[in-house]
């Protein structure tokens, strides 16, 4: 059985999960129901929550009700040959600005990585409004399709190998999604986001390999570089931020997804 988190665990990590009501700047449309009542729901159905976030808020009047991403995991998901689970995620706030979104993902266990589905994937959105408890649960079965779905295209991934060419092509078109016109963009290389984390994934060239190296450096940072000054010498040293918002790490999570099937479909044509 894999570790799944406790009320006391969500509460701590994302108090906004709990709130009894939702900001004032709501209309009189808007429907509260706590995610912890989605969270009964969805646990009801034997979907169990893995992993959880909330979206740093300075504004004390506000943290109640920020937005927060729940991964869940169903009982009886069992790994891949490669260690890969189906997961479903979910996305929601009490401020008025978001629906509760559902959006396929995988857990990678090497890396303890979440992967997010590209844009090509339909997610399910449902309005504060109804029978959401109800409507976020069928649109679970939904996505969980896509995920399923995913875990095939992870398994084509790793059967095609890349030349260091086109390891590189795919790093450019990472940074691009992250650093272009930045300026931190001209210090780190594309050719550093193909620099492994762990000996495991040394000396292994298959796309899907590829593509989660890639994926863990955007999205954790820590990648190092040097600030050089008008002569084009170094000055200082500067490293890349780990991308923590919501909203961000899962716009550039789906678009690196994206990126790799582009590149797997482009190789199965040749």
């Amino acid at each position: 059985m894999f570790n799944v988190l406790s009320l006391e665990t969500l509460k701590r990590k994302a108090p906004s999960i709990f709130a009894k009501d939702s900001s004032e700047r709501t209309s009189s449309k808007y429907q509260h129901i706590s995610t912890e009542e989605v969270v009964e729901g969805l646990r009801g159905e034997g979907f169990m929550p893995t992993w959880v976030k909330q979206s740093n808020c300075r504004l004390e009047n506000k943290k109640d009700y920020t937005k927060h991403m729940i991964r869940f995991r169903h009982v009886n998901a069992r790994p891949t040959k490669n260690d890969l689970y189906p997961e479903i995620v979910l996305i929601n706030s009490h401020d008025g600005l978001s629906s509760y979104r559902l959006i396929a993902g995988i857990y990678r266990m090497l890396c303890s990585n979440g992967l997010v589905a590209g844009n090509d994937y339909a997610e399910v959105r449902v309005r504060h409004q109804g029978d959401i408890v109800n409507h976020v649960i069928e649109g679970t079965y939904e996505v969980v399709d896509n995920a399923h779905k995913m875990l095939g295209v992870a398994d084509k991934m790793e059967l095609i190998n890349l030349t260091m060419k086109e390891q590189i092509i795919l790093a450019e078109e990472a940074h691009k999604l992250r650093f272009e016109d930045s300026e931190i963009g001209k210090v780190i290389k594309p050719v550093q986001l193909l620099e492994p984390r762990r000996y495991a994934e040394r000396d292994k060239n298959d796309l899907f390999t590829t593509f989660n190296v890639i994926q863990e450096n955007l999205i954790k940072g820590g990648i190092r570089g040097y600030i050089k000054d008008k002569h084009g010498y170094p000055k200082k040293p500067t490293s890349t931020r780990a991308i923590n918002s919501i909203d961000q790490s899962t716009a550039l999570n789906r678009a690196l997804w994206s990126l790799a099937e582009k590149m797997m479909q482009l190789k199965e044509s040749n």
